[in-house]
C-alpha cells in the first residue's frame, strides 16, 4: 500500500453549473441554486423546494463531446442516453466530463487496470415511484426495460460501457456517505496496485415526492411556510435559524490515477488524496455523534501522518439540521483543539442544498476548485452565527491557499467517512 494517489480528471453537474469554470464562478459568488421543484408534484408536501434539475437536457449537453468522441460513438451513447434513466445519463455526462479532464480518450490504457466505483443507493427512486403509478394503472405499459434500468447496477454498467472498461465496477451506498466511501475504495484500489486509475462517480438521486414527504415527518428538510416563497434562503447552515436541508439533484465525477501514471502523462493533478477513514455511529438513526466523528477524523490524520496543524481547510458536511452541524462543529474543535482557532471552514450545501448520496464528490470537486485558485468560497444565509459556532466561517469570497483540505460526509445509518487532500506541486 504504498503507491501515491491523486486527482486528474473533475466533472459535474449541478444547481449551480455543468462546467467547473461555471460552478466555481457561481460558488464564488454565493449564488444559491434553490427553487421551487417542478418535476415531480409536491402538492401534498410540506416542502415544496430545493435543488431540481429534473428537466435537465442531457442529450443536448451531451453534444459539447461530439468533437471529442467522433460521430459513431456520440451517435451509440446519445442512443443509450434516451432509454436509460435520470440519474444514469447525468452521472454518465459527469463521467465523460471528467474522463476528457483527464486528457484520456475512450480506449487510452488497459481497461482491466481501470475501477467504475459509484456512489449511493436508491439511485432510481423516483423512475421507481412513476413505474409503480404506470403498474397501478395500466400495468402493460410500464417501461420495458425497467428490469435493467430500473437498480442501481445498471450505472457502473453504463458507466463502464461507454468509456469501455472492465475492471472492477459496483456501487457502494451509505447515504450521504456515499461519495466519501467511493473515493476510499477508489483510492485503495490505486494503492494497493490493482488497479492504475479509478473512475468515482456520484450520480443524482432521483429524489421522489414520496422521500421528501418521508423527510418532513422525522423534521429533517426545511418546512417553515416562510422560506417556500424564498427558496434561496432556506439552506442556512450554522445560522441560529437553521431548521433542516433541502433536497438537490447533483453528480460530479473524480477520476483517480497513481502519481507515477499522471507523470508520465504530463497532466495537470488537481490535488493528491492522503487518505480516506471511515466508521460508525453503532446507531441506525440519524442522530450524528460528536465521539464517532471525531474518531473517524483521528484515525484519517493518522492514516495519512498528518498533524492537525497542517491542516487549514475544512469542506463541512453542515447540512443545516440544528443538531447536525453543532455535533460536527463539537468534533471539529475536539479534533483539533488549540489550532481549530486557525481553520477556515464553510458550508457548501447552504448553496447547493443536499446532493444526498453524491454531495461529497460535488462539494469535493468544489473544494479542489478553491484550492486552484486560490480562493474561498462564503456561507450565505447566515444573519446570526450560532455562537457555539466559534470557528473560522467563511462569509464573504476570500483570498487563500488551501494546502490540507479536510472533507468531511456523516450519513443516516450512522456512517462516517472523511478524505484527506493535500495541493500538489511539482518537484523542482
Amino acid at each position: 500500500m504504498s503507491r501515491r494517489v491523486v486527482i486528474t480528471g473533475m466533472g459535474t453537474v449541478n444547481p449551480l453549473g455543468d462546467t467547473l469554470e461555471g460552478f466555481y464562478k457561481n460558488l464564488i459568488s454565493g449564488k444559491s441554486g434553490m427553487r421551487r421543484w417542478t418535476s415531480i408534484d409536491l402538492s401534498k408536501v410540506e416542502c415544496k423546494i430545493g435543488g431540481d434539475m429534473g428537466n435537465y437536457d442531457a442529450i443536448s449537453v451531451l453534444a459539447r463531446f461530439k468533437d471529442a468522441l467522433g460521430v459513431d460513438r456520440h451517435k451509440a451513447i446519445r442512443k443509450l442516453f434516451r432509454r436509460t434513466t435520470f440519474s444514469a445519463r447525468i452521472g454518465m455526462l459527469t463521467a465523460l466530463d471528467a474522463w476528457l479532464d483527464a486528457g484520456l480518450t475512450i480506449g487510452d490504457g488497459d481497461p482491466y487496470q481501470t475501477s467504475v466505483l459509484v456512489a449511493g443507493h436508491n439511485l432510481n427512486s423516483n423512475y421507481i415511484f412513476e413505474l409503480i403509478k404506470q403498474y397501478q394503472d395500466e400495468p402493460e405499459y410500464i417501461d420495458a426495460m425497467a428490469g435493467v434500468e430500473a437498480i442501481d447496477s445498471n450505472i457502473p454498467g453504463i458507466i463502464a460501457e461507454v468509456l469501455e472498461l472492465k475492471g472492477p465496477s459496483f456501487v457502494l451506498g451509505g447515504a450521504c456517505a456515499s461519495g466519501n466511501l467511493a473515493l476510499r475504495d477508489g483510492f485503495r484500489d490505486i494503492m494497493s496496485g490493482d488497479c492504475t486509475r479509478s473512475v468515482v462517480c456520484g450520480p443524482p438521486f432521483d429524489v421522489s415526492p414520496a422521500d421528501i414527504l418521508a423527510s418532513t415527518i422525522i423534521n429533517a428538510v426545511v418546512i417553515k411556510p416562510e422560506y417556500q416563497n424564498r427558496p434561496e434562503e432556506a439552506s442556512r447552515p450554522f445560522d441560529v435559524d437553521r431548521c433542516g436541508f433541502l433536497y438537490s439533484h447533483g453528480a460530479a465525477t473524480l477520476i483517480l490515477e497513481s502519481l507515477d501514471s499522471a507523470l508520465e502523462r504530463g497532466i495537470h493533478i488537481y490535488g493528491e488524496v492522503l487518505g480516506v477513514s471511515a466508521g460508525a455511529n453503532a446507531n441506525h438513526l440519524p442522530m450524528p455523534g460528536v465521539e464517532d466523528q471525531e474518531r473517524v477524523m483521528l484515525e484519517l490524520l493518522r492514516q495519512s501522518d498528518v498533524e492537525p496543524g497542517e491542516v487549514s481547510y475544512v469542506n463541512c458536511h453542515a447540512t443545516g439540521t440544528p443538531a447536525g452541524d453543532l455535533q460536527e462543529i463539537r468534533a471539529i474543535k475536539n479534533v483539533f483543539g488549540k489550532d481549530a482557532g486557525s481553520l477556515r471552514i464553510n458550508a457548501p450545501k447552504s448553496m447547493l442544498g443536499h446532493t444526498c448520496w453524491a454531495s461529497p464528490l460535488v462539494e469535493t470537486v468544489g473544494g479542489l476548485l478553491q484550492m486552484k485558485y486560490g480562493e474561498l468560497h462564503p456561507t450565505i444565509n447566515i444573519r446570526r452565527l450560532d455562537p457555539e459556532i466559534d470557528l473560522d466561517v467563511v462569509l464573504e469570497p476570500r483570498v487563500f491557499q488551501i494546502e490540507l483540505m479536510l472533507k468531511n460526509s456523516f450519513g443516516f445509518g450512522g456512517i462516517n467517512c472523511c478524505s484527506l487532500i493535500k495541493r500538489y506541486e511539482v518537484a523542482r
